[in-house]
Formats: structure tokens, C-alpha cells, sequence
């Protein structure tokens, strides 16, 4: 059996990754950080047992939310960019079985995971020193975050082993993970026992984390055993077919006369039938080549404002059934942010994989080669991301701003919160204009696409609220127009500082990273 000296060769291989430091580095700071702000936000007005379980319960939540994210992030790529390449088909010509190359595979991108994890842990029994927590719930939601990030990792095997596309195994990697750890629960909570289908409802990893925190008392001990084994069962399900998948998925299928109708269904749902793409041609090319040449997918199009309009009919429904509790400012701010983020991170994954196939097959480099000049491909990748994002942005800014006008539970009261969300308008086409140039860049000189949308969401989505909650620790900053102005300050700086830095290296250096040559000019 070939298949434990794979493992034990990839285990020395990615321990020895400057990656795999700096990852438990980041893990155990963010756990800290997080566990410091949670200490200052609730110690002026809470008890020693109180802000233990608290902090207990916060560290639990955000390390549960990682362990989901790696799954996406470490292995929804790894079988896929084998198929790209071509060099999947060569690793069975040697005595490689499917099992022996899925279970190398998931070691060697699930270190970095596994490190961070387990550098996070000892944040987490500190509640234990502050009272309101027993070790026997520390040890059940351990092992819940365990079981939950093999649970992740295999949904991203099972993924990888059917994607080509890193964009597309990322996004199913994603919704499936949502299915279960999101659907699953919300189904379980209509049913509302544990008896019956409620059991096999439960066997999904935020059940699990549910029922951690009552394993002390000695309750939902039997349903917290089968949540475990169901998700543990399931997790082994899927890397059972990622192997089954990659053993088959390295040969060349040949293409039936009877797939033909369903191709060129689908090709016209991508591009339109020959008059539309003909008026579309007629209308972009001579504005700019790269705005026609990024624009003849439809099919983003159509799905982009099948999300946002199913968003809004979401919100307005929610604000129909609820009445007059809904006119609240904090109930608006909270549905804005919840709108604003998904077309944000939509514009962080669209930006940040423009480039991506251009460069594995060589057409961005042919692209260079015509009389087009550098700032003329960068307009044209900017027009085509404004025309695709700016219509659904503005229409969620006049739907928002039309339910503010039309209610009449708006007062002064929580005004702070009425002027964080007029802020948070104007951050949330600011964050989508430097999402755009950020992502660009960091798809040009990234290795990995995932690398560079996790790259984008960092630096626009995650530093400023890094940065504001730092100042907020350290400052003390309260007031109805501290708040907002802090916010906008430090979003500004951020979206600034890195859209610069983008838009730079993107004049400079374009040609150079156009062939993939990505050495000391990409790293700085």
C-alpha cells in the first residue's frame, strides 16, 4: 500500500513551508485579537462567568467559520489544476491507486488548516480560567471544529475531483457547504425535535457546534454523538467519491452526436443568439476591444440579477410580514450590510479571475501583441466590470433608499446607526470600485486564482473593519458622528491606499507578468 508513504512524504514536504509558520502565525494573532476585543466589549457590563462564556462562545463561532472556509480554499483547486495541466492522467502511470492520490492530495493542502486550528485552540480554553466554561465542552467543541474542518476539506476533494475550473469547484464547494451547514439546521429548527428526520437533519457540522455547549449538563448527548458520526460519515462519503471521480475523470471522453443539441443550447445561453451577438459587437467593439471582448457572457448577466433581485424580493417580503419592527436603523443597517456583501465578494471573484485562463492559454500575451496599449486593456477590463456590477449596485442603492422613504418607524432614535448606513452606501460602491483594480492586479500576479480572490477580500473586505475595531480598542471613539466618521476614514484610507498600489503595478508591469513569469516584480 503505497498510500501512508505518500502521506508521510507530503507531511514533511508542507511542514517545512515558510506557509505553514506564517499560517499559524495569522491564527493564533486572530484568535487573540478577537478574543481581546470580545473581552473589551463585554467586560464593562458583564460578570467573570458571564464574560467567559461569551468569549467561549465568540472563539467557537469564528473558529467554526474557518473550518467551513477550508474546504473552499485549501482543497476545492488541487485535483482540478491537476486535470488543467494535464498531469493527472501521468500520476497513474505509476503504481498510484485514486485513493492514494486523493488521500496525498488532501494531506498536503490540509496542513496549513490543521496548523491554524490546532495554534487556535489554547485561545480558546482561556474561558476556561474565566469561569462559565467546563472542560468536557471545551473537548466536545474541539473535536466538533475537527470533525467540521475534515468535513470541509472533503466536500472540497469530492469538488475538485468534478471541476476543471477553479472558479466553478470554488462556488459549488461553497453552495454545498451552505446546503448542509446552513439549510440543514434551518430545517431541523421547523421540525423542531430531534426525533425522526430530525435526527438525520442534525447530522451536519452546525448542529454539531449546537450541541456542544450542552453536552456539560448531560443533555442532547445521544443526538450530539449522531450529528458527529453523520457528518464524519458523510465527510468520508465524499472522499470516497473523489476517488471514484479520479480515477475516471483523467480519461479523454469522446463527444456524442447527441450532446451537440445541448452544447449549442448552451453556448447560445452564454452568448446570445447570432443577432444579439452581432448588435453587441456592433455596439462595444468600437468603444473599446476588451469591453466587447469581456462582455459576450450573458450568462453572468442573468445571474447576477437573478441574485439580486431574489435578494431584494427576500428583504421586502421579510419587511411586509414583519411590519413596523423592521423601520428600524439597526435593522437597516444590518439588511444593507447583508445585501452589500455578496455583490461585493461576487466583484472580488469576477476581477480576480479576468486574467486567469488569458494567461494559462496565452491570450492575454497575444493580446499585447496588437496595437492596443496597456491603459486601453485596463479601461476596457473596467468598463466591462462596471457595466456588469454598476446596474445591480444602483438598483439595490434605489431599493434601499426607497424603503427609507416610504417608512414611517424611522425616527431619531438610533440615528448613529441612520448615518452608519447612509455611510455604508457610499463605502459599498467605493469597496466595489477598488475590488475591481485589486482584483486584477492580484489575478495578473497570483499563482493560484483562489489565492488572489482570498488576496482581494482581505485587503478591501476584511483590513478595514481590522483597522476600525483596532482604532475603536484603542481610542474609545463613541458618539453619533465619531462612529460614522471613523468608518468612512478608515475604509477611504484602505480602499486608497491599496487601489494605488493596484492600478501601479498594473501600468508597470503588465507586460512583463503578462507570460507568467512571476518573480521579484510580482512580489512586490
Amino acid at each position: 500500500m503505497t498510500l501512508f508513504p505518500i502521506v508521510q512524504r507530503e507531511l514533511l514536504v508542507a511542514s517545512r513551508r515558510p506557509g505553514a509558520f506564517w499560517a499559524r502565525l495569522v491564527a493564533a494573532a486572530v484568535a487573540v485579537a478577537v478574543g481581546a476585543i470580545n473581552l473589551w466589549y463585554h467586560g464593562e457590563w458583564t460578570g467573570g462567568t458571564r464574560i467567559g462564556r461569551e468569549l467561549f462562545d465568540t472563539l467557537a463561532f469564528v473558529g467554526y467559520l474557518f473550518c467551513l472556509a477550508a474546504g473552499p480554499l485549501f482543497t476545492a483547486d488541487v485535483l482540478s489544476e491537476e486535470r488543467r495541466d494535464g498531469s493527472l492522467g501521468l500520476l497513474f502511470l505509476t503504481d498510484l491507486r485514486s485513493y492514494d492520490i486523493v488521500g496525498g492530495k488532501l494531506v498536503a493542502a490540509s496542513v496549513t488548516a490543521l496548523f491554524s486550528l490546532m495554534a487556535a485552540l489554547p485561545v480558546l480554553a482561556i474561558p476556561i480560567l474565566l469561569g462559565g466554561v467546563r472542560l468536557i465542552e471545551f473537548g466536545a467543541v474541539a473535536l466538533v471544529l475537527g470533525n467540521a474542518l475534515f468535513f470541509s476539506l472533503a466536500v472540497g476533494m469530492c469538488v475538485s475531483a468534478a471541476s476543471t475550473q477553479a472558479r466553478s469547484a470554488f462556488a459549488l464547494a461553497v453552495f454545498i457547504l451552505f446546503l448542509f451547514a446552513g439549510v440543514g439546521p434551518w430545517l431541523r429548527l421547523v421540525i423542531g425535535s430531534y426525533t425522526g428526520l430530525g435526527i438525520l437533519l442534525a447530522a451536519n457540522p452546525s448542529s454539531a457546534l449546537e450541541l456542544a455547549s450542552s453536552v456539560a449538563a448531560n443533555r442532547e448527548g445521544v443526538v450530539l454523538g449522531w450529528a458527529l458520526s453523520g457528518t464524519h460519515g458523510l465527510a468520508w462519503l465524499f472522499l470516497g467519491s473523489a476517488a471514484w471521480l479520479t480515477q475516471r475523470a483523467w480519461r479523454e471522453q469522446g463527444v456524442l452526436k447527441a450532446g451537440v443539441p445541448w452544447r449549442h443550447r448552451w453556448h447560445m445561453l452564454n452568448y446570445g443568439t447570432a443577432i444579439e451577438r452581432q448588435h453587441s459587437r456592433r455596439r462595444l467593439l468600437d468603444r473599446n476591444p476588451v469591453l466587447w471582448l469581456a462582455s459576450r457572457n450573458q450568462l453572468k448577466v442573468r445571474l447576477l440579477w437573478g441574485a439580486v433581485g431574489l435578494a431584494l424580493f427576500v428583504w421586502l417580503v421579510w419587511r411586509w410580514r414583519m411590519g413596523m419592527a423592521s423601520d428600524t436603523w439597526n435593522s437597516t443597517f444590518l439588511i444593507a450590510l447583508f445585501l452589500h456583501a455578496p455583490l461585493k465578494w461576487l466583484m472580488a471573484s469576477e476581477a480576480s479571475q479576468r486574467w486567469t485562463q488569458e494567461r494559462q492559454t496565452g491570450a492575454l500575451e497575444l493580446l499585447l501583441t496588437t496595437p492596443l496599449s496597456v491603459a486601453e486593456i485596463l479601461r476596457g477590463h473596467w468598463l466591462s466590470l462596471r457595466r456588469l456590477f454598476g446596474a445591480p449596485a444602483l438598483a439595490i442603492l434605489l431599493v434601499e433608499v426607497f424603503t427609507l422613504a416610504a417608512s414611517e418607524g424611522l425616527n431619531g432614535l438610533g440615528s448613529d446607526m441612520g448615518l452608519m448606513t447612509l455611510v455604508g452606501a457610499l463605502v459599498f460602491i467605493w469597496d466595489l470600485y477598488a475590488l475591481a483594480w485589486v482584483g486584477l492586479w492580484l489575478g495578473l500576479s497570483s499563482r493560484k486564482a483562489n489565492q488572489a480572490f482570498v488576496g482581494t477580500a482581505v485587503r478591501i473586505l476584511c483590513v478595514p473593519w481590522a483597522v476600525f475595531l483596532f482604532a475603536l480598542f484603542f481610542t474609545g471613539v463613541q458618539g453619533p458622528l465619531a462612529l460614522p466618521l471613523l468608518w468612512l476614514i478608515v475604509c477611504g484610507l484602505c480602499n486608497l491606499t491599496f487601489q494605488r498600489w493596484a492600478r501601479e503595478n498594473l501600468r508597470g508591469l503588465l507586460r512583463e507578468l503578462a507570460p507568467g513569469r512571476l518573480g521579484h516584480a510580482a512580489a512586490n
